[in-house]
């Protein structure tokens, strides 16, 4: 492509209640030094005055487009933008996050050297960066590669999943593949996206430049509020797990290696929270959850094929018994972890947990405690509203 390359591209952020986070949201935006942009702004019935702002906003930018929609969910309001989009590519951000000064021309440059990429992925920095975790700060931090096709390196161990946030897409891509994100799922939606546009890329490269701030620190972003209640938390994920396979088959990849990689997947994701509920009849009730969906798609001849080099072999085998999910005990988490990571990983386990109690039976606040007090309320909506007034 030539040096003129100028694509539009599209911005989608789903709006719902968030504060005065909101108007650094889009100064974030607004401020890119790449301008050829169309910011479609779905307001999803927030009652806090975001839509308020949003009006304000776009009255100073017309590059900024408001929808004001009833409450449907994130999934909802995501679709919105990509039926309304105009651009070549698209981008989703979220309400409360920071887009880096520079995100979009690097988006444009990407695909203006590759014009056949369906999926572009970059880093991000989670921040305050004192509550993110280890696993995080790995997530968000790429290699620059590139993909051509399918593969289950990109889908399973790339670091691609799960956000949306800080990718790319060619929009022509998702229409054309019919690609949306999962209405109806409150939890884990990003991860049924991912899944279903990562495996159907011709073509994805992955950046290690970091273009996107991720916000940590809300008190009442779903995920702060789902990991109140484990029990739904887990109960969502099953769900997720059910629409992945789902659609996992649908793709014809439940075989070989993807369908080896897809069970090793929901062992990491889901197993281990589920072996480590305490309350006994909550544990057999998600176990026999598990069963079903997993009974769903694969019989445990497929599953001794798909894993018979593998010792998780073992727990999947006792699941899909006939009374696999009764069978397992309060220590059967240990097992598991010994089956999933070697029996090391299993010791260090059981170390860590006796740490806790013992510090915990000393009154010693645990790193977690500690944590706590950095997640704050959001701004007042009012507040920002009254800022942006006041700018000339």
């Amino acid at each position: 492509m030539s040096d003129l390359y100028c694509p539009l591209l599209s911005i989608v952020v789903p709006v719902y209640n968030v504060g005065g986070y909101l108007l650094d949201t889009l100064d974030s935006i607004a401020a890119q030094s790449y301008n050829n942009i169309e910011i479609i702004c779905v307001d999803d019935g927030s009652t806090d005055g975001s839509g308020e702002l949003l009006d304000l906003y776009a009255a100073r930018d017309s590059r900024f487009a408001i929808y004001h929609e009833v409450n449907r969910g994130v999934s909802a309001a995501r679709n919105f933008g990509i039926d309304k989009a105009r651009g070549e590519i698209i981008l989703f951000v979220d309400a409360d996050d920071l887009l880096k000064p520079n995100a979009c021309d690097v988006v444009r440059q990407a695909f203006d050297n590759d014009s056949q990429v369906d999926i572009l992925k970059f880093s991000a920095d989670p921040f305050p960066i004192e509550l993110s975790n280890p696993w995080l700060t790995s997530t968000l931090s790429l290699d620059d590669e590139e993909y051509f096709g399918y593969s289950d390196k990109l889908v399973f161990y790339a670091k691609t999943r799960p956000f949306p946030w800080n990718g790319a897409y060619r929009l022509s891509f998702l229409r054309d593949h019919g690609l949306y994100f999962p209405v109806g799922l409150t939890l884990g939606e990003d991860q049924v996206f991912s899944f279903a546009t990562l495996g159907r890329s011709s073509r994805t490269k992955l950046l290690s430049d970091s273009l996107y701030d991720y916000r940590l620190s809300r008190k009442d972003s779903a995920m702060c509020l789902m990991a109140q209640d484990e029990k739904l938390r887990l109960q969502k994920h099953l769900q997720v797990v059910d629409c992945i396979m789902a659609d996992w088959d649908k793709q014809g990849r439940l075989e070989g290696e993807s369908g080896r990689s897809m069970l090793l997947f929901v062992a990491d994701f889901l197993v281990f929270d589920l072996l480590n509920i305490k309350n006994q009849a909550d544990r057999e009730e998600l176990l026999q959850g598990l069963q079903r969906v997993l009974s769903k798609y694969l019989t445990i001849d497929d599953i001794g094929q798909l894993l018979a080099s593998d010792r998780i072999l073992k727990f999947y085998q006792q699941l899909l018994a006939q009374d696999g999910p009764v069978s397992f005990g309060a220590s059967s988490v240990y097992s598991f972890v010994a089956q999933l990571k070697g029996y090391k990983a299993a010791v260090f386990m059981l170390i860590d947990r006796a740490k806790s109690f013992l510090l915990t039976a000393c009154g010693v606040s645990s790193t977690e405690d500690m944590k706590d007090g950095l997640f704050e309320d959001a701004p007042s909506i009012s507040e920002a509203i009254e800022a942006l007034k006041s700018r000339s």
